[in-house]
């Protein structure tokens, strides 16, 4: 997930949607409320780009963590849950949000928690049982960094924020499912009758899209939030390298001769429509401008006015 706060909804929907899912309904307020604080956490103060989110079942119980690549030592966190009750409701909201209030709700909710630090930045991971919580506050269990093996450092400079203003959410997701429908195709085809040219294809497109997944599922979470709310159009953030225009382009390349395969009958999923490919290549646009050639963004129907207009 990008570190910005639309952001932070898209992880609690992320943890719901799981937990729904996995037949736990009644851990979703307490574990949502704690991916809530953790993730403000990161993005307000671990000075990284982005943060991620795992979500496990271990034995009877269910741990969420959320990872930075920030440096705050784990004791300094741990730190912040010294509040009494009393200080912690006399505090404003912001107030709270830096001082620690959600270090102090994590360790109240969970049945155990910890902060492991990793060679490159932290894991922040609370568990939850089955049993109601009893809502006694408790230290953390800290595993501190051991001798970091090298690791290939990142330059924050390398990374932008590309922004896609007023975004239609609905094609969005059109676009995510069309691509995923003509992988799963081309995978099945290329198993099932031997045909090694479709094998290659789906997994040169499936790697892509494994690839770039951290960065994009966040967008995906973003616009099907926005469509569950009824809204037509959201902003989306997307962490995004400077040089992503070389796999913008390759997958672009790539859809192509998927869908040249659709056109001569050979794949029963059906190309894209109109209206999905002009919506790609307004993101391949934005990730141009912004990433490449560091402009402002367009948002989508300033640039399908635009667009319209040229073509008159």
């Amino acid at each position: 997930m990008v570190a910005q706060p639309a952001s932070v909804p898209a992880a609690r929907r992320f943890v719901d949607e799981a937990l729904t899912g996995w037949g736990n309904r009644e851990l979703v307020d307490d574990v949502g409320l704690c991916v809530t604080e953790l993730s403000t956490n990161a993005m307000l103060h671990s000075a990284s780009h982005y943060f991620e989110i795992e979500l496990q079942k271990i034995a009877d119980a269910v741990r969420v963590s959320v990872l930075d690549a920030g440096r705050v030592p784990a004791d300094a966190i741990a730190a912040r849950t010294e509040f009494s009750d009393a200080l912690v409701e006399d505090l404003s909201a912001d107030d709270a949000s830096t001082t620690g209030r959600g270090m102090f709700i994590v360790s109240a909710l969970a049945d155990s928690w910890g902060i492991d630090e990793l060679p490159e930045g932290k894991r922040v991971w609370a568990e939850f049982g089955e049993a109601e919580s009893t809502y006694d506050v408790r230290p953390p269990v800290v595993n501190h960094r051991a001798t970091p093996f090298p690791v290939e450092k990142q330059d924050p400079d390398d990374w932008v924020v590309v922004r896609f203003d007023q975004c239609p959410a609905a094609l969005l997701l059109a676009h995510d499912d069309n691509l995923a429908e003509t992988i799963r195709e081309l995978q099945l085809i290329g198993a099932d009758l031997r045909q090694p040219q479709f094998q290659k294809l789906a997994e040169l497109m499936a790697d892509h899209v494994q690839q770039h997944a951290v960065n994009w599922d966040a967008a995906r979470i973003q616009a099907l939030e926005a469509v569950r709310a009824g809204r037509e159009f959201t902003d989306i953030h997307v962490l995004s390298h400077k040089r992503v225009m070389d796999d913008v382009r390759h997958l672009r390349k790539m859809i192509g001769e998927a869908e040249a395969l659709s056109d001569s009958g050979k794949l029963m999923t059906m190309p894209a429509s109109p209206e999905i490919q002009v919506l790609r290549d307004w993101l391949e646009s934005e990730f141009c401008r912004q990433a490449e050639q560091g402009l402002v963004p367009v948002a989508y129907p300033a640039w399908l006015a635009q667009r319209n207009q040229t073509q008159i």
